[in-house]
């Protein structure tokens, strides 16, 4: 009888260094126990077996060109260091690093993949070195921090309250808004503890993530939504030590670095309707304004077939231009008519002429009985306006007579939909004097005078 064997190949690096002329391949079924040697490669690396990292340190340091590393299941190295006098070393996968990660010459491409830090690993990126198209991000706890630069990805955070488990996520995607854009490196702060933190972030950044922009400007913005709406929250610049400093945050979420003159856009943080007798009240606020023109207030009507019509300007509100402080503004819409579901959203507009659109609110406005409003304006010449309102879909017909009771216009015949309505009449064909409108709905019957004046 034979007995079977499964094969296993481990290779145990035993020598302090060991430089390849290539690349190096960890074919599927071998293990590679890189111990505490230094392993230089200048080729890529492909891992389709098991590294084991130990206390080793992998040194990729190619004279040009790319380098990849690649394994499908993602990669974990003890200690990672890029040497390289040219081109970059790109991940084609997720990586782990649980000790130190050293740029010393050349960035370390993300790729679009996730490149994470043990809690206690350390990123240390010499000037001009650095990771870029991707997310860094490690997870530590803060117990009243002091400075401390957590894994040394360049948000240094003080704070006299223990923020807890706190994940910090930097990225390298450029945020954006009103026209601009920032700098590129972003940080997402996500604390247990969020609040009464009476905190400092330092934001360390690059020159090379400076976009085009002043450095002597560079000021932090905040963003609570995912960097849809940004609150400039000022800071001071150290163009020598290449940070920015803001003190006394109560909290923390997305933050990045922009120009002052090229700010990010001004913050929306509420927008209501709400009806009022035949109005209906916008009121809104924002939380900061950096060359804020004002709004132009617009407003679309939805009708029971649930089609909507186009936007039109209804007003405009003026902007306070520029402010680090909240303010509130509202608008009365005071002829809500042609519906009974109406759609608002605000126009925000910069001194520049550029703008941005906020979200839309919605007000169901359905009258609870007929009524006929008086025309205005009264007396009139040539030309009337004629409101009503209806609680549900009927047919409406208003009847214009003159004073002998003769009919002298049918101004309007036809079904319309529930709510508030109005109609102009133009009487440039009428001789003057005083007519009777009447209006004539489901049992319903009012009238009203009204004086032709030429």
């Amino acid at each position: 009888m034979k007995t079977s064997y499964k094969q296993i190949f481990i290779i145990i690096l035993v020598m302090n260094v060991m430089s390849y002329s290539q690349g190096l391949t960890i074919s599927s079924g071998t293990t590679f126990s890189l111990g505490s040697a230094v392993v230089t490669l200048p080729g890529n690396w492909n891992n389709s077996g098991t590294l084991n990292a130990g206390t080793g340190t992998v040194v990729f340091n190619g004279t040009s060109g790319n380098q990849t590393i690649t394994n499908s299941s993602g990669e974990t190295f003890y200690n990672l260091t890029v040497n390289k006098s040219s081109g970059d070393v790109q991940l084609a996968n997720d990586i782990l690093i649980n000790n130190i990660l050293t740029l010393t010459s050349g960035d370390l491409d993300i790729n679009s993949k996730a490149l994470s830090l043990d809690g206690a690993a350390t990123l240390n990126e010499s000037s001009g070195n650095t990771c870029k198209n991707g997310t860094i991000n490690a997870t530590v706890s803060l117990n009243a921090p002091s400075s401390n630069n957590v894994c040394g990805m360049g948000a240094e955070i003080t704070s006299s309250a223990n923020l807890g488990s706190t994940t910090i996520t930097r990225g390298h995607i450029v945020q954006t808004g009103n026209g601009n854009n920032g700098i590129e490196r972003y940080f997402d702060i996500t604390p247990t503890n969020n609040s009464g933190l009476n905190a400092t972030l330092v934001f360390h950044y690059d020159d090379s993530e400076l976009n085009l922009l002043t450095e002597s400007e560079l000021i932090l913005f905040k963003s609570t939504d995912s960097g849809t709406n940004w609150t400039m929250m000022g800071g001071t610049v150290n163009t020598t030590n290449n940070t920015v400093t803001l003190v006394g945050l109560d909290g923390f979420s997305r933050w990045t670095l922009a120009a002052s003159t090229l700010p990010l856009p001004v913050e929306l943080i509420s927008f209501t309707a709400s009806v009022r007798s035949s109005s209906i009240e916008l009121h809104w606020q924002t939380e900061t304004e950096v060359d804020n023109y004002g709004f132009d207030v617009e407003r679309t009507i939805q009708n029971n077939k649930n089609e909507t019509q186009t936007w039109e300007k209804i007003g405009f509100v003026e902007g306070y231009g520029n402010s680090n402080s909240p303010k509130s503004y509202s608008f009365t819409d005071r002829n809500p008519v042609g519906g009974s579901i109406f759609n608002y959203r605000l126009k925000q507009i910069d001194t520049d002429g550029k703008f941005s659109y906020s979200d839309v609110v919605e007000v169901e406005m359905i009258p609870i009985e007929f009524i006929l409003y008086q025309n205005y304006p009264n007396p009139f010449n040539p030309v009337t306006t004629i409101k009503y309102a209806i609680p549900f879909e009927c047919n409406v017909k208003i009847v214009l007579y003159n004073s002998l009771g003769e009919q002298a216009a049918v101004i309007l015949n036809k079904i319309m939909p529930a709510g508030y309505h109005s109609i102009k009449f133009d009487g440039s064909e009428l001789s003057s004097g005083l007519y009777i409108y009447r209006i004539e709905s489901k049992g319903f019957m009012k009238s009203k005078k009204m004086l032709l004046i030429k």
